[in-house]
């Protein structure tokens, strides 16, 4: 492992840390500021849609003048936008700061992979795991961290805690990454605009884009605002009691991920479409049980057999289909169309909560069961696109 692996394996953890902390108090704090489940959809959506052109050019100019400034970038930025969130309980500023949350925080999941599979493509797999699962261990970990501290420092103290470790984060990846000089150079010229958003890609890369356009939908119903405040509504628990929930569902994806180099997969595409279908199942299941323990245990297990297991998986596919002059482009435009499903998930979840949360539904067991039992059935229609993918090897690389 080089020096830059090591350093982004690092601020992988502070970043996951800080994180956890947000994640998992934002939707508490605008609770605390009297913001309807709607309006907090509304916040989603509009971050969700504001990141999608800056995402693209992002990865067209660390395609140009490297991945250094953009990857540091997201980091110091991010954590100037985190420390304002608790200073404003409007809609419109809190609309404004997430959308600048989410493309800084975007811009470094796009940049990600793309670094460690240039620094290391036999060990890329396991290299994208160990980096994936530490940052979901931390991301438990501020999770922890807020759920003792909510009541000394409040959520606010909380949000601005988070905003210190983004910007240790930034100085600690600024001083000791250093910017490759070896990558393939770029075209002499450039189609502008069109090439920005043209749909000029591999076979792969498009079935994995409409995929992840269908999983976000999804994944954004149950795992945005709604996520910890689902168990809050559904079994009146205390924000205390849900982060130990959102604990245990940080660590039921880093475990998988951890290990990602040495599970014996064979077949990618026979385990990503598996896993996902089964994450898929698991999340809508999940929704109905009255009780709170058995629904809790059951939903966790949807990262520990799902996303843990491809994630690594999707990134392998991905990065071996991508041009080496045009990789962050590429990477940045598959996440930015495939990231147009976010903007539909919020809204999705603001309405399915209000509705299913309504007196008429109170005591049974489609009490606030809507975002998630939803969420399922968009991830198994996710999966089942993919298979229309056509890999060239059926075996996972060396190292």
């Amino acid at each position: 492992m080089n020096r830059n692996v090591k350093t982004v394996l690092f601020v992988s953890i502070l970043f996951g840390a800080a994180t956890g902390i947000y994640e998992f108090i934002f939707p508490y704090y605008l609770q605390e500021r009297h913001i309807s489940f709607e309006s907090m959809g509304y916040i989603f959506t509009i971050a969700a849609a504001g990141m999608l052109l800056l995402r693209v050019l992002a990865g067209r100019l660390a395609d140009v003048w490297g991945r250094k400034l953009f990857y540091g970038l997201a980091f110091g930025g991010s954590a100037l936008v985190t420390w304002l969130t608790p200073t404003t309980g409007s809609v419109a500023i809190q609309s404004i700061l997430k959308t600048g949350r989410e493309a800084l925080f975007l811009t470094r999941e796009t940049l990600h992979p793309v670094i460690l599979y240039e620094e290391s493509r036999g060990r890329f797999m396991a290299y994208m795991g160990r980096t994936r699962g530490l940052e979901f261990l931390f991301q438990g970990a501020g999770t922890l961290i807020t759920g003792l501290t909510v009541a000394w420092i409040g959520t606010g103290g909380n949000l601005r805690l988070a905003a210190y470790l983004l910007a240790a984060g930034f100085v600690i990846f600024w001083s000791f990454f250093r910017e490759r000089t070896d990558r393939p150079a770029l075209p002499a010229k450039s189609g502008g605009l069109r090439e920005l958003f043209s749909w000029d890609m591999h076979h792969n890369l498009k079935v994995i884009t409409v995929s992840t356009f269908v999983f976000n939908i999804g994944l954004t119903t149950s795992h945005s605002f709604f996520m910890p405040l689902f168990f809050s509504e559904k079994f009146g628990v205390r924000p205390e009691t849900v982060a130990w929930v959102m604990i245990g569902h940080r660590l039921t994806i880093a475990l998988p991920l951890l290990i990602a180099g040495t599970l014996p997969i064979r077949n990618l595409k026979s385990a990503y479409i598996w896993t996902l279908t089964l994450e898929g199942v698991v999340l809508s299941v999940s929704s109905f049980i009255p009780n709170f323990y058995v629904s809790a245990g059951i939903w966790l297990l949807h990262d520990l057999i799902g996303a843990g297991i491809w994630i690594p998986i999707q990134n392998q596919i991905i990065q071996d289909y991508t041009d080496p002059e045009h990789r962050a482009l590429q990477m940045g435009k598959l996440l930015a169309f495939g990231g147009v499903g976010t903007i539909l998930g919020p809204l999705l979840a603001g309405y399915l909560s209000e509705w299913t949360t309504r007196p008429a539904f109170e005591g049974g067991i489609l009490y606030a069961a809507g975002p998630f039992f939803a969420s399922g059935l968009l991830m198994v229609l996710a999966a089942a696109m993919l298979g229309w993918l056509r890999l060239e090897r059926p075996t996972t690389p060396t190292a």
